[in-house]
C-alpha cells in the first residue's frame, strides 16, 4: 500500500512515522467540523446500501493514514468499521495504523493475518517494514522477498527489497543492484528508486554510472543534495562494515 519505509530526504525505505504530539492531536481533530463523523458523511453521500457505507468508512480510514493520523485511524476502525474486521482491506489499514503508532508486535500479528488472505503480498511487505523499522534487515529482506515473489511486478516491493539488501554487507550488493535496476525499469520516474540505485552503484564502485543518474536530476540543488547524501551514506556503511 505504501512505500514502506523511509528514506530520509527520499532515501528511506519505510514510511516516515508521525510524531507523538501530532498523533495525540489527531483524535481530537477527527471530531472537528472539517472531519465530519461517519453519520454525517454517510448522509451527505447518501449510500444506497450497506456495502457503500462500509466502503465509505474504510476510505475515511485510508485518508487519515495518508495524512499520518494513525491514532485517529485506529479509533475510526474500532468504532465504525468493526463489521469489516478480518477482511483484507481492514487488516491492511489496521496494520498501517499500528505500524504508524509504533505498536510493532500488534502490527506483526495483523500483517501475518493479512499474509493469509488474497493480499498476501501486502502482508509480507508490512512484515518487512516492521522488521526494517526495528533495524532487522535480514528479516526485512526475507519478508520483502516473499512480497516480490507474490507480486513480481511491484516496483515498490523491489525497491524495498533492494534497500534492505543494501544493509546486509558486500555479499548482498549484487542482488540489491539487480532488484533496484528492476524497480527502476518498472518506475523510472520514482526518485526514491533512483536514489537507492545511486547508493548501490556507489557502494559497488560504479561511480561513473551513479554520477550519470545524478546528472539527470533536473535542479542543481537536488543534484547536490542527492550526491552529498549518497557520499555520506556510503561512508557510514563502509565504517560499519570495517568495524564488523
Amino acid at each position: 500500500m505504501r512505500s514502506v519505509f523511509l528514506i530520509a530526504a527520499t532515501f528511506l525505505l519505510v514510511p516516515v512515522l508521525g510524531g507523538c504530539a501530532s498523533m495525540d492531536r489527531a483524535y481530537d481533530a477527527m471530531m472537528e467540523p472539517e472531519h465530519p463523523a461517519p453519520q454525517e458523511m454517510t448522509e451527505a453521500a447518501k449510500p444506497i446500501d450497506a456495502s457503500s457505507t462500509r466502503k465509505l468508512y474504510l476510505n475515511a480510514v485510508r485518508g487519515l493514514i495518508d495524512q499520518g493520523r494513525y491514532k485517529a485511524a485506529l479509533a475510526y476502525l474500532d468504532q465504525y468499521a468493526v463489521s469489516e474486521k478480518g477482511g483484507a482491506e481492514y487488516l491492511s489499514l489496521r496494520g498501517e495504523a499500528l505500524l504508524g503508532t509504533g505498536q510493532y508486535d500488534a502490527a506483526v500479528d495483523t500483517f501475518t493475518e493479512l499474509a493469509g488472505t488474497g493480499r498476501a503480498a501486502d502482508g509480507y511487505a508490512g512484515l518487512g517494514r516492521v522488521a526494517a523499522t526495528r533495524g532487522n534487515w535480514s528479516e526485512a529482506a526475507e519478508h520483502f522477498g516473499n512480497a516480490v515473489g507474490a507480486r513480481p511486478a511491484s516496483a515498490e516491493y523491489l525497491n524495498n527489497l533492494g534497500y534492505a539488501r543494501l544493509h546486509l554487507g558486500p555479499e548482498a550488493l549484487k542482488q540489491a543492484e539487480f532488484n533496484l535496476r528492476q524497480a527502476y525499469e518498472l518506475s523510472p520516474a520514482s526518485t526514491s528508486i533512483r536514489n537507492n540505485l545511486v547508493l548501490v552503484l556507489m557502494m559497488r564502485g560504479e561511480k561513473r554510472e551513479a554520477q550519470r543518474l545524478i546528472d539527470g536530476i533536473a535542479t542543481r540543488k537536488e543534484r547536490l543534495a542527492v550526491r552529498d547524501f549518497a557520499r555520506s551514506w556510503v561512508k557510514d556503511q563502509e565504517k560499519k562494515q570495517a568495524v564488523n
